[in-house]
């Protein structure tokens, strides 16, 4: 009893079955009110129209001049009461005396009710309620004048009891309607509360209230940025860390004004970083689906919060990369061995580990000694990938690389990373078989170059002019045309720079700058 007291369903059925039944008495308050005055007044005029007629007849007027009025008039007045259903027809002389009357015992007696004035005295016609010798009725009431004078008058009249069951019988057919009406409106209401319970799942408006106060806690205390967007990429809610981080978020707005255009048009994207507003910017989307699309979910985050982490994957990455092709390329050395100790070449074995032990020395020492790390690892990690693909990596350091701060280091592995990795994609893509890169590093007092060279088929004027533009890419696919505008952002941070022009090996090279601290 409590849960049904407490139900979304009844509160609905209940509240809208009062406003219909208040409607429904409203309606019959305000007909049965229209009946009585439209009636009334009908009876009345339809009276009055009958008395004129009948005050106009010739033979009525004349019939006053008889000796024996009541001989002449009565047989007419009866006539005409019983083609126009009236309860009476009453005709009287100029004292009020009646000639006729429905009940022949009271012809010769004054007539009654005291409305008789009017026709009489003053030769108006009117229409009365009053009380008569039959009861209560509605009259009415015109002179009978020949030559100018008042001669008699002609009551014409119906009780108002008859007039009233006239209007109850009209009534009881509205009533039957109206009952009808409120029937199908209590259905309706029904199966519209219906409707709404299934529309919010089931749930009561405490229920509601409390998720909605929860969520929304929920959604401006998180620290990611929250936008909801319709099935027209249109912003529909976006929180206050969303707005933070893009002020342009406003509700009504489209996402193509705000975000690129490929990513808008892509369903699911997962962790994808972007630069926006000045920073770099994680972004995830994933549709929202409940019978029907319903829209998106976008879900921002800053890069400078999970930075450290980030570094670390990629690190990661990048040592992952270098051990499968250094595994690789140490498998195929093993065979090699393996082939000349069965073939007995003794000599030719040692040799051969001894060459790759110089090469291994001279990878890990080109830079020097206080080179960074990850950037050592880099590039023995793209020299060893670019050799399983069949390219040739050669790096030439005219000094020796010093310490740099970590976010230099990670500024460079960056734009190196993604230009020597755009290089190797190029290259496997071209047939030709003598595919190189080249690497030049050349530090100096206040700033660090290095060149990346190669023999493909090179950048077209068009494209270098927008190489640096964040989305832009002559593959098909979202999540490309974003390494180089990342690297350059991550450079010019650190006071660095990339330019890209031709390259004397005939494909491109790409110039990357960074100012020492």
């Amino acid at each position: 009893m409590q849960r049904l007291r407490h139900s979304l369903t009844a509160r609905l059925l209940v509240t809208m079955s009062i406003i219909i039944f208040t409607i429904c008495v409203l309606f019959l308050i305000l007909i049965n009110h229209y009946l009585q005055d439209s009636i009334v007044e009908e009876m009345g005029e339809k009276a009055l129209t009958s008395a004129y007629l009948i005050a106009d007849r010739p033979d009525v007027q004349a019939a006053f001049f008889e000796p024996n009025p009541s001989e002449r008039l009565q047989p007419i007045a009866e006539e005409i009461r019983k083609d126009t259903q009236a309860t009476f027809v009453v005709i009287g002389n100029a004292q009020g005396i009646r000639y006729t009357h429905p009940d022949p015992e009271k012809i010769g007696q004054s007539m009654v009710g005291g409305d008789n004035d009017s026709a009489l005295v003053n030769g108006e016609a009117i229409v009365s309620i009053t009380t008569g010798s039959l009861g209560e009725s509605i009259r009415g009431k015109v002179p009978v004048m020949v030559d100018g004078e008042v001669v008699g008058i002609i009551s014409v009249g119906y009780l108002t009891e008859e007039v009233q069951q006239s209007i109850n019988a009209v009534f009881q057919s509205w009533l039957q309607l109206t009952l009808l009406v409120a029937a199908v409106g209590i259905g309706a209401a029904f199966l519209v509360a219906i409707y709404v319970k299934r529309q919010l799942l089931g749930m009561q408006p405490t229920e509601i209230a409390g998720l909605y106060s929860a969520y929304h806690t929920i959604l401006e205390e998180t620290s990611d940025g929250i936008v909801l967007a319709s099935e027209t990429h249109k912003v529909v809610i976006a929180n206050a860390r969303a707005h933070e981080l893009i002020p342009q978020l406003k509700e009504g707005v489209l996402l193509q004004h705000v975000l690129p255009e490929k990513l808008v048009r892509e369903a699911t994207i997962r962790a994808l970083e972007i630069p926006l507003q000045n920073q770099d910017i994680i972004l995830s989307k994933a549709p929202l689906e409940r019978d029907k699309k319903l829209g998106y979910l976008y879900v921002l985050r800053t890069k400078l919060e999970y930075e450290a982490l980030t570094n670390e994957l990629n690190r990661v990455k990048q040592q992952a990369q270098m051990q499968r092709a250094k595994t690789h390329e140490f498998s195929n050395k093993l065979h090699v061995l393996l082939g000349l100790l069965k073939h007995k070449q003794v000599e030719q074995a040692i040799s051969f580990i001894r060459d790759e032990q110089h090469d291994s020395t001279a990878e890990l020492t080109m830079l020097g000694k206080q080179a960074p790390v990850l950037i050592q690892a880099l590039l023995e990690g793209k020299i060893s990938e670019a050799k399983e693909r069949g390219i040739v990596v050669t790096v030439d350091a005219e000094n020796e690389l010093d310490q740099y701060p970590e976010q230099q280091v990670d500024a460079l592995v960056t734009a190196l990373g993604n230009v020597m990795q755009n290089a190797i994609d190029v290259l496997q893509k071209v047939e030709q078989t003598d595919k190189k890169i080249h690497v030049v590093i050349q530090q100096y007092k206040h700033e660090l170059l290095i060149e990346v060279h190669d023999n493909g088929p090179g950048i077209d004027e068009e494209t270098a002019a927008h190489i640096f533009t964040l989305g832009y890419t002559t593959k098909d696919s979202y999540d490309h045309g974003y390494g180089l505008a990342l690297s350059l952002q991550a450079l010019q941070k650190e006071g660095g720079t990339i330019l890209v022009e031709e390259s004397h090996l005939g494909g491109a090279c790409f110039l990357l700058t960074l100012k020492r601290t």
